[in-house]
């Protein structure tokens, strides 16, 4: 596979999300227009363009799982979860770390086309053991702040696709409430239109006030099935503090549950990331 997904990929996910009618998209993001919690499929030309084609659609088998983004010439980064819960399924096997036909898509999207670059083969992948060990079932949210994995791909992505991380923590002054954050991914949601978990959209959010797990990033903005792994970045003009104009400072890992178990569509309800602290940076650049 290189440009496009197989017919076999691209059916199972519209059997199982559809093609639904329903919201429309936000203004544009990035633009002056913006507010908190707009949305928007990427355009075209912006999937070559940073932050987006550091980007990655994350296939299992023949199920589109999960997002990712590059941080190294052959590391992606994503949610454990999106593996984990895979596990049961024979999809993979944490034991010996090799993953069984996990595939990554950079810059992906189906209305376009696929994409511009080849797809990628996963040779090995880690997760935090603690996730591992308890799973997306821990009762007690004690696995949450280690819901973090990273593929080692088969093929090497160039320089100008990594994305640099940021670390902070909580305290430091650096993500404070209302500080304004972007995102980006793979939704799968049929109450959005075209929102099928085969194109990019992003979003724009502000930093929630913290929780009772510093190791959380709270954020607003809209994040539904399919864009967990994906990053939460800052945008600087030119010297911003990470030495990039996009510094990733979390990884997408929840969206707010209404009580029929779907993402909430409110713009402004609480989002979940891990916050790329100086711990996590440096078990993510290690393995």
């Amino acid at each position: 596979m290189n440009r496009w997904l197989t017919r076999a990929v691209v059916l199972a996910i519209v059997a199982v999300f559809g093609i639904g009618a329903g919201f429309g998209t936000g203004a544009g993001i990035g633009t002056a227009t913006a507010a908190e919690g707009d949305y928007s499929r990427v355009p075209k030309a912006k999937l070559t363009q940073k932050p987006f084609r550091g980007i990655t659609l994350i296939t299992v088998g023949n199920r589109v799982v999960c997002t990712g983004f590059v941080i190294a010439p052959n590391k992606v980064v994503t949610a454990a979860h999106c593996l984990v819960q895979n596990a049961s399924k024979g999809k993979y096997n944490f034991k010996t770390g090799v993953p069984k036909n996990v595939r990554v898509y950079r810059g992906y999207s189906q209305a376009f086309g696929g994409s511009a670059y080849k797809s990628c083969g996963v040779s090995r992948a880690w997760a935090h053991a603690n996730f591992v060990k308890s799973g997306p079932n821990d009762k007690n949210y004690g696995s949450r702040p280690h819901d973090y994995a990273v593929l080692t791909t088969k093929c090497k992505f160039p320089q100008n696709a990594v994305l640099r991380l940021w670390a902070t923590e909580h305290g430091d002054g650096t993500l404070t409430s209302g500080k304004r954050v972007r995102t980006a991914g793979y939704p799968a949601d049929p109450r959005v239109k075209g929102m099928n978990g085969l194109n990019m959209w992003r979003t724009e959010g502000r930093v929630r006030p913290v929780g009772v797990e510093p190791r959380h990033l709270h954020f607003t903005g809209f994040v539904a099935s399919g864009m967990s792994g994906g990053p939460v970045w800052r945008t600087f003009p030119k010297d911003s503090p990470c030495g990039r104009t996009h510094c990733v400072v979390g990884i997408i890992t929840r969206c707010a549950i209404n009580s029929g178990g779907q993402c909430k569509l409110t713009l402004r309800s609480d989002r979940l990331a891990v916050r790329i602290t100086p711990q996590v940076k440096r078990l993510l650049r290690s393995k």
